[in-house]
């Protein structure tokens, strides 16, 4: 009886392993966005988060120009499996080729971006994900004042350095969408700089960012 009890519970453990959704690839956690550059407002984004993100990432679909972006640490947890005496190159580095969002919370149709991120074994990589088209924001637009919540689901696609193909399990990125809660001139006078960037010639930011303003070069 106990054999029988043990291979039940062993098969039963195997097929509940099958059916999870795994990946030794996966973005492990939201970014909070470093500061700009204070003298050219340019961004630097680590390999790993500095902070990870803590709250709700914002968006304002009346005031952001260009798509919704946050900064992400993926992870590889495969181990380099090179062997110099037997002449063999590390095969499990990880190079993610396309992002893929859908939507919960909003009829919004699934999004598919192009990438080219490595992430090296048993290291990570920092990127910035497109998470949201500009094209989608004037459907996303709550009445007056409100705010609404959306979530926004992405996984990675990509090949291993063997040319295995993986796919990341499902991120969960939940999004709070207001209209005119980020807006207003944050520099009045001189020039805005964020991470993520804001459009060319913005006042606001329009989504959560880390933001500087900087004054305007004068030429001599």
């Amino acid at each position: 009886m106990k054999t029988r009890t043990l291979a039940a519970a062993a098969l039963a453990l195997g097929l509940s392993a099958c059916a999870a959704e795994f990946s030794p690839v996966g973005i492990f956690a939201i970014c909070s966005p470093p500061d700009p550059d204070a003298a050219t407002g340019s961004c630097l984004y680590p390999a790993t988060c500095d902070t990870v993100f803590a709250g709700t990432p914002v968006l304002d679909v009346a005031t952001a120009q260009v798509d919704f972006r946050m900064p992400v640490q993926i992870d590889n947890a495969l181990v380099d499996n090179s062997n110099n005496a037997e002449g063999r190159i590390n095969t499990n580095n990880a190079n993610i080729q396309s992002f893929e969002m859908t939507y919960t919370g909003a009829a919004l149709a699934p999004w598919t971006v192009a990438a080219a991120v490595t992430v090296p074994t048993a290291g990570s990589s920092g990127a910035v994900l497109r998470l949201i088209p500009v094209a989608y924001f004037p459907s996303l637009a709550p009445a007056g004042s409100a705010t609404t919540n959306i979530v926004v689901n992405v996984r990675a696609h990509g090949v291993l350095a063997s040319q295995d193909s993986f796919t990341t399990a499902w991120f969960k990125i939940p999004v709070a969408v207001c209209s005119g809660c980020l807006g207003g001139n944050f520099c009045p006078g001189q020039i805005l700089a964020s991470c993520p960037g804001a459009g060319i010639g913005a006042t606001s930011p329009g989504q959560t960012a880390s933001w500087i303003c900087i004054a305007p070069t004068v030429a001599p």
